[in-house]
């Protein structure tokens, strides 16, 4: 009986020993597989993926002080930043760190239906458009960074009832009526200001010789434009005076004008399978 005793008190013992001279658990480490952010790539120019790496940038949030519906945003050559939105024109001249308002209460409209601003890369003119319902559309202009402004409530070309609108401007060419006017106004202001609007399925786009400050000729684009879903004015000008508008359209397409408005014709990006559907407004930029 004292021997059964005892050996059962030594296979306790071993059982409870056993963990202390068994081998030592390995904990494994997972390795941590780092993913890079797809988001994030190069391009060549024809779109093919480049093993090159992307520029380094730090991006600093800037509180405008309105808010950004239907955003446009420019910059003079004296630094000053100009963000429109809704009826204000906002201005920093310190880098995005502080902001002001700075439209006339008087010269700029007090409302809108759809707001637009551009700065004119040559002469530096800002232009707060503010389109008035669909009737019409109210441009303001400033050529001291905001300082001062005239404007014209109703400045909108001869035709009215006007939707997306849009404005640009850029040098006078040397082909067409419409540059022999410009060269002979260049006293007033010395680049061809653009106006153009949708209005039901057409584009229309007239071309300014008093710097924006009226837009008497020009009317509906015929072609593309007036047939096939001219949703929107979306105009671009290039360094060498020629225009661009883009229609809505199921085969990517610009309208272009080489004469500064006065005729216009147009340029289709291909129609193999890649072509992209730009089933929304399009836009270019030359």
């Amino acid at each position: 009986m004292r021997v059964r005793a005892i050996l059962l008190c030594f296979l306790v013992a071993t059982v409870s020993l056993s963990g202390c001279f068994g081998a030592e658990e390995v904990e494994i480490e997972e390795e941590v597989v780092i993913v890079e952010d797809q988001r994030i790539f190069v391009t060549d120019k024809y779109g093919n993926d480049t093993d090159v790496a992307p520029l380094n940038m730090e991006f600093q949030f800037s509180d405008v002080g309105e808010t950004g519906k239907e955003p446009s945003i420019g910059i003079t050559s004296s630094g000053c930043i100009f963000f429109i939105a809704m009826e204000k024109v906002m201005r920093s001249c310190d880098y995005g760190e502080a902001w002001e308002e700075t439209q006339d209460p008087v010269q700029c409209s007090p409302t809108t239906s759809d707001p637009y601003g551009w700065v004119d890369p040559i002469t530096d003119r800002i232009f707060n458009v503010q389109m008035i319902g669909l009737e019409t559309s109210w441009i303001c202009w400033s050529d001291d960074d905001g300082d001062t402004w005239l404007g014209n409530p109703h400045d909108s070309g001869t035709t009215p009832i006007n939707d997306h609108i849009k404005l640009a401007s850029g040098p006078w060419t040397n082909t067409g009526p419409y540059a022999a006017i410009g060269a002979l106004t260049t006293n007033l202001y010395e680049t061809a200001v653009y106006y153009c609007y949708n209005k039901l399925v057409g584009i229309f786009c007239f071309t300014s010789f008093d710097g924006g400050a009226t837009f008497e000729t020009g009317g509906q684009i015929i072609g593309l434009a007036t047939t096939n879903g001219g949703l929107h004015g979306a105009i671009s000008t290039a360094p060498d005076g020629t225009v661009y508008v883009t229609p809505r359209v199921e085969t990517p397409t610009v309208i272009v004008s080489k004469d500064n408005g006065f005729s216009w014709f147009e340029r289709s990006m291909g129609e193999d399978a890649g072509t992209p559907y730009p089933r929304k407004n399009s836009e270019v930029s030359a």
